[in-house]
Parts: C-alpha cells; sequence; structure tokens
C-alpha cells in the first residue's frame, strides 16, 4: 500500500491501456485513504491471479478475465476493467457487470458480494452497482481530481476498511456454529484436567533435576567436571533434521571464529596464555539461545584452561538476569556484584580485619598519610581516630572499594580479572542496551577482559552499536551446541552414576546405536535406562521428534526429555514392565507420542504441548479457516532451498506470505496471528529472531520444529489427538470425539485412536473441498490444492486401518455402503442383542432384536441359525467393526 499522495495522470501520459492499468488504476486503488482506496497489494487480484468465466449468451458468449478484481474480508466486491483512451467504456462497463453477476451466482442466495463495478479508460471513470445497467457515477477525470464531488463519492463507497467492515457483515449471516470436542465433555477442572506424575516423577525432579536442569554454581561445576559434550565440526548436522536446524542460521559466521571442537577450545585458550594484552577488551561468545553458552563458561573456567592461565586469573560471573534495570542502580549493583565476589576468591582473607583493611585500600591510605595523616601524627589516639574515619569513608564509597578489591585481590598478584556478563542479552531491547551500556563502563572502568555470551540474533543485530562493535575480530567466537543424544547419553550416565553410589549391582545395556548404559539395579535406574532405550529404539522418529522440537535449544531438549521421563501417560502397567525386564523393556511408540503431545494433560490442547495443531483455527473469526498454519508452513517448506530479497535461502518477507495466501481467502489479521503464534511454538524463525510485533517486511523462514509438525500429519496420534482440539462446524460429528474423550481408558484405546483421527481427516477433507471451491470462484487458485493436500494423512490411516482393524474392516466402508443389499448366512440368534449374520469371512452384522418385535420370531427366533438371508445395511461403522442390518427376507 502506497502512503504517498495520488494525482490522477494527465491524460497525455496514457497512450494505451496498460498505461491506464500501471499509471492510474493500481496506484489509486493501493494509495492509502483518504487519497485512493487503501487496498494492501495482497488484495488486489490481477488477470494472472483472478479466475475468468463465460459472460453473454448465444454467439455474443466469451471467456472473460476482468483486469482487477479488489477483495475485502476475503470476499470479492470490486471488478475494474481497464480500456485504452481511446476505447469507449459502455462495453467495458457491461462486460464487468456481466462478470460480477456470473460471479455472484456462486454465492448463496442473497449474497452477492461482488456489488462494485468500475471502468475506466483514462479520460473518464464509470461507477455503479453490479445490478444497474447504468453506471451510478460517469466522471470525466480530466475536470476531477482526487478531492472533487465525484471521486470522493467513489471512494467513500469502495474504499478498503469501509467494504471489509461489509464483508465481515455478509459473512456474519452464514457463518456456522462450530464445536470443540474437547469443550464438550465438562467444565475447566475436567478440560484441564492433569495426570500429575508417575510414581517416579517426583523421585526423579527431587533426587535428579539438577543433572538435567543445572542451576547452582555447584551444579553447573559438576556437570563440566563429570558430564560435558564438546561440539565438534565434523559431527555436527548429520541428519536431514540437522541441516534444517543448521541452515536456519543467520549470516553473520564470516563475523567470528567457529570452535571446531568446544571439549578443546583452543581458539581460546592459546589467546589466554598472553594476558596483558587482553585487558580492557571485550570477548564475545556467539551462540543460539539454548546452545550451551553458560555451560562452556564454566566448562572453559573450571576445566578447559590450563593451570597456569587459572592460576594468573579470577572470574567474575555476573547473572544479568538479576540486574537492575534503572540507569541509576545499575553501576552500583555491578559494583557489589565485583566487591563480593573478588572477596570470594581469597577465602582465607578476613576483610573485617584492620590489617587486611589497611592492606586493601593501601593506596588511598597512603594518600591520606602523605597529606592530612601528617597532621595528626603528634597525637597517636586522633592520629587513630581520624584514620579509622578514613577507612569507614572508603569503606562507603562503592566505586573505590570495588577498585581496591579488584586491585587487592587481582592486579597485586599479577592476575587478570575477568568479567563474564551471563545473560545480557534476555531483555526488552531498551534493557539490552543498557547492559551493553554497562559492559562498555565495565571496559573503561577496570582492568579486566570482559566475556559477553550474546545469542546470534542479539550479535547480527547489534554488532555495529558500542559495545560490541569494540570487540575485536579476532575475539569474537561462536559456540554451536553439541548434538542432543550425545548430552542425553552423557547425562543419563551421570544419573545412573548418581543412583549406583546406593551401592547396587551394577548392569549394562547396549544401544541399537552401540552407546553402553550402565545402571545400578535399583527401580529409579530400570526406569531411566528404559526410558532412553525408548529414545534410541525409535531413534529416527523419536529422536528427530525431540531434537526437531526444541531446534539448537539443548536446555528446551533436555526441558522435554524432563517432562517425558515424569508424565503420568506413563502408566503403572509400564512402569511394571520395566520392572520386570530390570530396565530393558521399550516403552511403545503410541505412548512416547502421546507423552510428547499431552505433557502432563489428559486432554490435548495446542497452547499447552510443545506440539502445535497445524489445524488450529479461532472460531472468534468471520470465517474461521483450518488450513491458515498447514499453508504457511507447506509453502515455506517449497520454498526453503529457494533464495529470498536478501539472497538468504529460504528467508521470505510476510509480505509475500499474504501476497500467496490472501487468494485463498485468508484476511491479513488472520495470516499476522497465526504468524506470530508459529513463531512462538518455534515453528518458523523470524531473521531478526523476533516472535511478536514483526512488521510485513521481516523475513521468516520454517524451522525445525515446523518440518516436524508436517512430518506428525502421518502420524495417527497426532491426528487423533489435535481432533480433541479442534471446531468442528458440526456438532454430531463433534460429539462422536467428545464422547470418546469422557472415560480415560476408552481416550486412548487404538481403536478410538484411529476412530478420531478418522473423523478429523474426513471434516479435513470435506473442508478443503469446500474451500477449494470458494477460493476457485474469483481467484486462480494457484497453489491452494498442493498447499493443503492430505494424502499423507488418508495413506497412513489407510495404513492403520489395516493393521488395527484388518484388511477385510478396511474395505467394508465402500463394500457395504448404507442402504445396500446383500445375503448373509445366520451364525448366532443371540438372545439379548439379536441375529448374528455372516456376509463374508470376517465380517459379520447385526440384525437388532428390537428390529424383529413386530415378526413372527419376535418371542423366539434361537432356532434361526445357518438359515440364508437378504439384509439392508442401516449403519456401517468400520472403523468400530460395527454393521447394523435390516431383514428384507429369508432365502431359499
Amino acid at each position: 500500500m502506497s502512503d504517498t499522495a495520488f494525482s490522477f495522470p494527465p491524460i497525455r501520459d496514457m497512450s494505451n491501456e496498460s498505461d491506464v492499468e500501471q499509471k492510474l488504476i493500481y496506484p489509486f486503488v493501493t494509495t492509502i485513504f483518504p487519497f485512493g482506496l487503501g487496498y494492501p497489494l495482497s488484495s488486489v487480484l490481477t488477470k494472472k491471479t483472478v479466475r475468468g468465466c463465460e459472460i453473454g449468451k448465444g454467439s455474443s458468449r466469451k471467456s472473460y478475465f476482468p483486469d482487477y478484481v479488489l477483495t475485502a474480508g476475503t470476499l470479492p466486491r470490486v471488478v475494474i476493467e481497464a480500456k485504452a483512451p481511446s476505447e469507449n467504456l459502455n462495453e467495458a462497463y457491461r462486460e464487468a457487470r456481466l462478470y460480477a453477476a456470473e460471479i455472484n451466482a456462486q454465492y448463496p442466495s442473497g449474497q452477492n458480494p461482488l456489488t462494485y463495478v468500475v471502468a475506466c479508460n483514462g479520460q473518464q471513470l464509470h461507477f455503479g452497482s453490479w445490478d444497474q445497467a447504468t453506471p451510478t457515477i460517469c466522471a470525466e477525470l480530466e475536470n476531477n481530481g482526487i478531492a472533487s464531488g465525484q471521486i470522493s463519492a467513489i471512494i467513500e463507497s469502495i474504499r478498503f476498511d469501509k467494504l471489509t467492515k461489509d464483508s465481515d457483515r455478509i459473512k456474519a449471516l452464514i457463518k456456522p456454529k462450530y464445536f470443540k470436542p474437547r469443550r464438550m465433555i465438562g467444565g475447566q477442572g475436567i478440560q484441564n484436567e492433569e495426570v500429575g506424575l508417575n510414581s517416579f516423577g517426583a523421585r526423579i525432579q527431587g533426587e535428579l533435576l539438577h543433572i538435567f536442569n543445572p542451576t547452582t554454581t555447584e551444579d553447573r561445576a559438576m556437570i563440566v567436571k563429570n558430564a560435558y559434550i564438546g561440539s565438534r565440526r565434523r559431527e555436527r548436522f548429520v541428519e536431514p533434521i540437522d541441516r534444517v536446524i543448521r541452515a536456519a542460521s543467520p549470516p553473520s559466521h564470516t563475523d567470528s571464529q567457529l570452535l571446531e571442537d568446544t571439549a578443546n577450545p583452543k581458539e581460546i585458550t592459546r589467546r589466554l596464555v598472553q594476558l596483558k594484552p587482553l585487558e580492557n577488551k571485550i570477548l564475545l561468545l556467539i551462540g543460539m539461545v539454548g546452545a550451551g553458552k553458560t555451560t562452556f563458561l564454566d566448562y572453559l573456567q573450571i576445566v578447559a584452561l590450563p593451570r597456569e592461565v587459572t592460576e594468573r586469573t579470577v572470574w567474575v560471573r555476573i547473572n544479568m538476569n538479576t540486574a537492575p534495570v534503572s540507569p541509576n542502580e545499575i553501576y552500583s549493583w555491578l559494583r557489589r556484584e565485583i566487591r563480593n565476589q573478588c572477596q570470594a576468591s581469597q577465602p582465607s582473607l578476613d576483610f573485617e580485619d584492620l590489617d587486611q583493611l589497611q592492606k586493601l585500600y593501601s593506596v588511598e591510605l597512603k594518600r591520606f598519610k602523605k597529606g592530612p595523616g601528617k597532621l595528626f601524627e603528634a597525637d597517636p589516639i586522633t592520629y587513630s581516630v581520624k584514620l579509622a574515619e578514613e577507612i569507614q569513608k572508603l569503606q562507603a564509597d562503592e566505586k573505590v572499594t570495588a577498585l581496591a578489591f579488584t586491585r587487592f585481590c587481582v592486579a597485586e598478584r599479577g592476575k587478570l580479572l575477568i568479567i563474564a556478563l551471563d545473560n545480557s542479552d534476555k531483555r526488552t531491547l531498551d534493557e539490552q542496551l543498557l547492559m551493553f551500556e554497562a559492559a562498555q563502563w565495565l571496559q573503561k572502568e577496570y582492568r579486566c577482559l570482559i566475556m559477553l555470551p550474546l545469542r546470534e540474533e542479539t550479535y547480527d543485530n547489534y554488532r555495529d552499536r558500542p559495545p560490541l562493535d569494540t570487540a575485536l575480530k579476532d575475539l569474537v567466537f561462536r559456540i554451536e551446541p553439541p548434538l542432543f543424544q550425545n548430552v542425553l547419553h552423557k547425562r543419563i550416565q551421570l544419573a545412573l552414576k548418581h543412583l549406583a553410589l546406593e551401592g547396587n549391582r551394577q548392569l549394562t545395556y547396549e544401544l541399537p546405536n552401540g552407546f553402553r548404559v550402565e545402571y545400578g539395579s535399583n527401580e529409579i535406574s530400570y526406569y531411566l535406562t528404559s526410558i532412553v532405550k525408548s529414545i534410541f529404539e525409535h531413534d529416527k522418529y523419536i529422536r528427530r521428534l525431540i531434537t526437531g522440537l526444541a531446534g539448537r535449544n539443548i536446555r528446551r531438549a533436555l526441558e522435554i526429555f524432563i517432562e517425558f521421563c515424569t508424565s503420568g501417560h506413563i502408566t503403572e502397567d509400564q512402569i511394571l514392565k520395566i520392572k520386570r525386564a530390570e530396565g530393558a523393556h521399550s516403552i511403545p511408540l503410541e505412548v512416547v507420542t502421546r507423552v510428547l503431545l499431552r505433557t502432563n494433560r489428559r486432554l490435548y490442547d495446542s497452547d499447552h504441548s510443545y506440539v502445535l495443531n497445524v489445524f488450529g483455527a479461532n472460531w472468534n473469526d468471520e470465517d474461521p479457516n483450518h488450513f491458515v498454519r498447514k499453508i504457511i508452513l507447506t509453502w515455506l517448506l517449497k520454498n526453503i532451498s529457494e533464495a529470498g530479497p536478501s539472497g538468504q535461502k529460504g528467508y521470505f518477507p510476510i509480505s509475500e506470505i499474504k501476497r500467496m495466501a490472501v487468494p485463498f481467502g485468508i484476511v491479513e489479521e488472520v495470516l499476522t496471528r497465526e504468524i506470530t503464534y508459529l513463531l512462538i511454538g518455534h515453528c518458523i524463525v523470524s531473521e531478526t529472531y523476533k516472535t511478536e510485533n514483526l512488521d510485513d517486511c521481516e523475513l521468516i523462514r520454517l524451522a525445525s520444529a515446523g518440518m516436524v509438525h508436517l512430518d506428525l500429519l502421518t502420524n495417527i496420534d497426532y491426528l487423533a489427538a489435535i481432533a480433541e482440539d479442534t471446531y468442528f462446524d458440526n456438532e454430531a460429528t463433534a460429539r462422536k470425539i467428545a464422547d470418546t474423550l469422557r472415560k480415560s481408558d476408552r481416550q486412548l484405546k487404538r481403536k478410538d485412536v484411529l476412530y478420531n483421527a478418522s473423523i478429523l481427516v474426513e471434516f479435513l477433507l470435506r473442508e478443503r473441498e469446500r474451500r477449494n471451491n470458494l477460493v476457485g470462484i474469483i481467484s486462480a487458485n494457484i497453489g491452494f490444492e498442493s498447499l493443503t493436500d492430505l494424502t499423507d494423512s488418508e495413506r497412513a490411516l489407510k495404513e492403520s486401518r489395516e493393521l488395527v482393524l484388518g484388511p477385510q474392516w478396511e474395505k467394508v466402508g465402500s463394500k457395504y455402503q448404507v442402504g445396500s443389499s446383500h445375503k448373509g448366512i445366520i451364525v448366532n440368534p443371540h438372545v439379548s442383542h439379536g441375529l448374528f449374520v455372516e456376509l463374508e469371512a470376517g465380517i459379520t452384522g447385526l440384525i437388532p432384536k428390537r428390529s424383529l418385535q413386530n415378526t413372527m420370531f419376535a418371542t423366539d427366533y434361537r432356532f434361526l441359525t445357518e438359515l440364508a438371508v437378504e439384509v439392508v445395511i442401516l449403519v456401517n461403522e468400520p472403523l468400530k467393526c460395527t454393521l447394523i442390518l435390516k431383514l428384507i427376507r429369508f432365502m431359499d
């Protein structure tokens, strides 16, 4: 949309129809109100994207494509026909009206969304209603500017914001009610019911959480000493999901040195051999969120540095998460942190002792003794009083005290002060810049080396601003995360060693990938061993799922793992199998998937899961669309190897997504909301790594989690889970799913899982066909079918039906359609239920007892066996292995 003023070009500047389109109509349509109609580019359909149709009658019938169709609120509202300046507008206006009539005929009676018709040849502009033969306004453009009465009336009638509101009114008249199964089984308490922790969950959280989520200095030191996993270049990104993760990296890698092996960071350690040149310098450690920057600094400080370097350095680790965000407070806070940690570096010294205080403030007291102190030397008592006052004054001065501690504890001992500012980039923009100003202040205030761990996006956005611009290029290092399976294996081993201290006998288990796990023979060791076995047993699927959902965020991957270990969805029967097998039992794939989908909830909720509902829709929208998220993710996947406007592969502006999707009947506001939802859910990533308040110029790309979500469309457990949290436009359909959710034991049975997944896919197929027809009314429908394709889901359902129900029942749906007649043999006349009739080997239906009440067999039909009958199919539900029959006649 253009925000510059627009005026009609002079007729001499337009010689053909193309000039009229490009110099007059298009700017008039896209210039902001009140200087134009204010239509965004995505709401302007051109001949390339608009659908043509047959207009006229008899010999004059022809195929017609308008020059422009303007949409508002997903509905076509204005048709525009352009002509060359020499051409008459009457025929153009008539053809545009006929086109509008053809389009309106495809909508329900009384809607007629394509209301307005415009024809223009550069000299004149005709405007009117689609159902009126004569234009309402015929304006001579040479005599009418934008502010003239006639043009103002046209703008007022068809401006974008006005027609958008009117479109919402039209859609509200036909909007169906929507029903979500999860919300049909009770109040909030039932809908949000939690399954709690399993029998080992509390113990894992209490005894082992510090291994998987270390927070204290002691716990972090224990991890880097016993379970640190380096990231080696040759081991990174070896599988397709890993390559997707890596491909989302920013372009600034050339500005930093990549650590080839974080377990042996020679790129950094060799720079720390000569300490003096590092004073008042900044060392940047760049890495993705959760890549292990803080853990690496722990490892560098505690393990990796040579002893001679460690003995010549004093480390001050400052967690900027707890720093005040006021410029009036942060500098005093930093001085106190430096004072306290320098003091802690000399635990054998008593800094409350007078002799020690005089050593600490030796430089300042020397000035006192050479100056004012000389006046009191003749009176020892007065001198002592003045000296005490001077020391108290120095102690009260935070600046002097902090400098005195760094001098006494560091410089005077020939050491280098290293100040590491952890978490300085986890802030709002203004707070983040304040953290950087604080780092710059430290750089000037103290003789030290500043180590600043930063997220990649922070560095890429601010590397040209102070203090990042002062960092020497050879002091900018980049860290990559290690492989998740290596980290998990090492943490599990550490946890099992921790448990083995109880003195149990040792067992071993070799995983399919070659890892050997040692574990103690107590129950929790069995449990952890079974969990890790399950992950690696289903390695191609589960590891890909966890790694893809977490991206390169190892911390997030470990959080998912802990959720997995403690989830109540791992029931006692599974735990009993683990106990009996002494850790060698592998938890079934469907249970593993269930845990990842539902975490600690009984019912699936996209807003409280690591896995989003790809077909989620908002019932508050005027036209809830179940395919928005899938369209976005699939389009980004199709273009993942294509270079966007910045030259980076896979990165495209949000405006391009909108231009692609608006012709499918999706309003821009919905696209903005759903892109934000996918960003927050880690399915896509923006170039600046922002997740909210993005403008249309922001570049976005498919993330690894987005690829995982598309892969899940072939997973029956996923489809069944999201069916619980999907809006259906038919109450009876939604209630079928709700009925399976009322009892938790039924909800997770394989037949009911398959049943719910099938209902969802059948609904989505109907909805897809309906939307495809709507899109095809006005748009050329380029891409909609491929972007909403459900073939893989249908194939997965068919295979699951054959596996769960057997191949015969898979074919029952099409072979025994409701209303069709068939022959069969009565195989079981049941007293309570009725007559069971075998239609073919393995396929049996029921003639209910109640349907025999008005027949001669109402009182006794037990003798009716092995008789041939003709029946009609009344109910056919193959997913429930159910056929209800009506008796027609007995066969000879």
